[in-house]
């Protein structure tokens, strides 16, 4: 039978506040999906006041049959709505997310695709993610001695005490890689001796706190009264329980500082002795509140070496040269952080700042003080929280990675999460965006130049929707004011949008990434698809069809042409015209008609289905007759490519006035 005392419940306990916490924090609201939405409103109500007019004006002004007025009105709020616009952001980011799954990242929500191409700063933690994660003991020290591995036969009696106490403080099968480390040391270096305990369980357990950055384990001794401690943790904290002098904490921070300058993870340890009083015969003592109780006697430092990844410095490298910030976010030493950031070409910059200073600033200070440090060092979970939230509040947009349960909150809170999936926590997991399958910092590069190239691809697709749509208003609604014949019925757009959905969903998606795509900065936070520079650009390339389609409606009509034939001559120019509008938007930097060179497997499967398609509704007689088209002859296709040329020179135009206005590119 046990007895067991409650201490505290629900949100006062430690995974209690976590969990308070990570209720707290909101995950950042997707902007691509926030300003789609409000652009899909606004183009609806604009459809629903137009298509409206259209029936009334060609019903009351043109003297057209009511059925034809309401025909031409739905083809005016067809040509109108992008409904591509949805079917672009759920395809592209679902397709993204599947690409970004083959370099070993899952993702687990699909918004976090969207922002990896905006990423301006990526905060990591040094173990297991810089770092192998596969720590070994490099050297121990005592006041008066130290002892390395590397080339030694035996290891001195006077370091039996410190090796011992360490693996005490440590679980028999731990699962920590420093915990194992240590178990390894001592077995290795011990073996034989009356210094190994496995299988010795302890008693009570204080484990390490926000508060004092140590644990201590309590076993039973060979006398009753009379308790073991055992204690490691940093070694400030565990200096402090010991309540050294100053001038021996002054040694032990020399020599600390020493060994974290090589960049090695330093701990103390120390044993202890307490007396406790059972309460009842064969009752647990009453434990102290608080390991500061104890009175324990500093024994020595364990330092452990944790190899750097070997593709990190390059990954890093690549960071910079697209314009991404790496902060390091670690609760080891500043000194070890300083070491590993110059191993692995992190930071160059000798400032850092800690937890404690943290604590001390208001956010005011603290978001300048972010500018000018890429290491932060000693933190604690609710530091890292707070940092993300200072930096998302400075305009930038944040990656994070994490792995333990503290983590969750500022995971979050991150703009994309990303949790280790090897050895991070189920809780991590849950909270992250991403989780990176095997640990590896490369992939997070990998992710980031996925999320540039469906960016680009998303604005692409935008801007050449809006392109394509505007040539079909022009043609709906212009003849109802112009008194001419009706052009486009809704059989005619719906057969045009069997060619506009898989162009923008397909064609684009499979774009390859751009030249320059991972030697720019990263796109600003306000910068979007939707916004007006890009819809600016396919509404001049649309505007300039339309023009040529309208132009050549008024000769045709001039010259005597039935509705037939001209309706045939326009339909067909404004088909072979989306593959124009498809190839002046794969690349703006490049002349239209060399976006035909750039690879893309689906981009000649996209003109064998125009021309099938235009074969078939001109060819087969039902159909030409149900679209109210004319066979063509050998004037109709010398037409048709005439408007089609000219209509090449339009796109060309606004290419080269949009590279001197210095808007063209692959981002804009």
């Amino acid at each position: 039978m046990g007895l067991a005392e409650v201490c505290a419940i629900a949100a006062n306990t430690a995974v209690g506040r976590i969990g308070a916490d990570l209720a707290a924090t909101t995950e950042p609201p997707s902007a691509l999906q926030q300003r789609s939405r409000k652009l899909v409103r606004q183009l609806g109500v604009a459809a629903l006041l137009l298509a409206s007019a259209q029936v009334l004006l060609g019903w009351w002004w043109n003297d057209r049959p009511l059925l034809e007025s309401l025909l031409s009105g739905i083809a005016l709020a067809m040509a109108i709505l992008p409904e591509e616009i949805p079917v672009i952001l759920t395809v592209f980011l679902a397709l993204g997310a599947w690409r970004i799954s083959r370099h070993k990242v899952l993702t687990r929500r699909v918004t976090a695709v969207e922002a990896l191409g905006a990423i301006t700063v990526l905060a990591v933690d040094k173990t297991g993610t810089l770092t192998l994660n596969r720590m070994a003991v490099a050297e121990i020290a005592t006041a008066d001695a130290n002892f390395r591995p590397e080339g030694a036969d035996s290891l001195a009696e006077e370091f039996h005490p410190l090796v011992e106490f360490a693996m005490l403080a440590t679980p028999g099968d731990p699962f920590d890689p420093m915990e194992k480390a240590i178990q390894h040391f001592g077995h290795q270096w011990l073996a034989g001796t009356e210094h190994v305990h496995d299988g010795r369980e302890p008693e009570f357990e204080y484990a390490l706190s926000g508060e004092i950055l140590a644990m201590t384990r309590v076993f039973a001794s060979d006398y009753p009264a009379q308790h073991l401690l055992a204690t490691k943790g940093a070694p400030e904290a565990v200096a402090d329980l010991c309540h050294l002098d100053v001038a021996q904490r002054d040694a032990i921070a020399r020599q600390v500082e020493a060994m974290a300058e090589r960049g090695l993870r330093v701990l103390g340890v120390a044993r202890g002795r307490w007396s406790g009083q059972a309460t009842a015969p064969d009752a647990a003592p009453p434990w102290p509140p608080s390991q500061h109780d104890f009175d324990f006697e500093f024994l020595g430092l364990v330092a452990l070496a944790d190899p750097p990844r070997p593709e990190v410095p390059a990954a890093l490298a690549e960071c910079r040269q697209v314009g991404v910030r790496v902060i390091m976010m670690t609760g080891d030493h500043p000194a070890t952080a300083l070491a590993i950031a110059r191993q692995v070409g992190l930071s160059e910059r000798p400032d850092f700042i800690t937890g404690a200073e943290i604590e001390t600033l208001d956010d005011a200070a603290l978001r300048q003080r972010l500018r000018h440090v890429d290491l932060c060092a000693r933190l604690k979970p609710q530091h890292k929280l707070r940092l993300v939230q200072l930096l998302r509040a400075d305009g930038e947009v944040v990656a994070m990675t994490g792995d333990g349960v503290n983590d969750a909150p500022a995971l979050k809170a991150a703009d994309v999460g990303i949790a280790m999936g090897e050895r991070g926590t189920d809780v991590a997991r849950e909270a992250a965006a991403l989780v990176l399958l095997d640990d590896s910092f490369a992939r997070i590069v990998a992710a980031i130049r996925q999320g540039r190239r469906i960016d680009d691809n998303i604005r692409k697709a935008t801007r050449f929707v809006f392109a394509v749509h505007v040539p079909i208003i022009a043609l709906a609604l212009v003849p109802t004011l112009l008194h001419w014949p009706v052009l486009l019925l809704p059989v005619h757009i719906v057969l045009l949008e069997l060619l506009i959905d898989p162009a923008c969903s397909i064609v684009f998606e499979a774009e390859p990434e751009g030249r320059d795509l991972m030697t720019r900065p990263p796109r600003p936070v306000s910068d979007s698809p939707f916004g007006a520079v890009p819809l600016l650009q396919g509404v001049f390339q649309g505007l300039g069809v339309a023009g040529v389609l309208l132009a050549g409606q008024t000769w045709l009509a001039g010259q005597g042409w039935s509705a037939a034939h001209g309706r045939g001559v326009v339909f067909s120019t404004l088909v072979l015209a989306v593959m124009l509008l498809i190839l002046a938007n794969r690349d703006p930097s490049r002349p239209v008609l060399l976006g035909a060179a750039a690879a893309n497997p689906w981009l000649w499967r996209m003109a064998a289905g125009v021309l099938a398609l235009l074969v078939a509704v001109l060819g087969l007689p039902w159909l030409r007759d149900l679209m109210g088209l004319a066979l063509p002859g050998a004037r109709e296709l010398v037409l048709t490519a005439v408007l089609l040329a000219l209509s090449l020179v339009w796109l060309e135009l606004v290419r080269v006035l949009g590279q001197l206005l210095g808007r063209a590119g692959p981002l804009s």
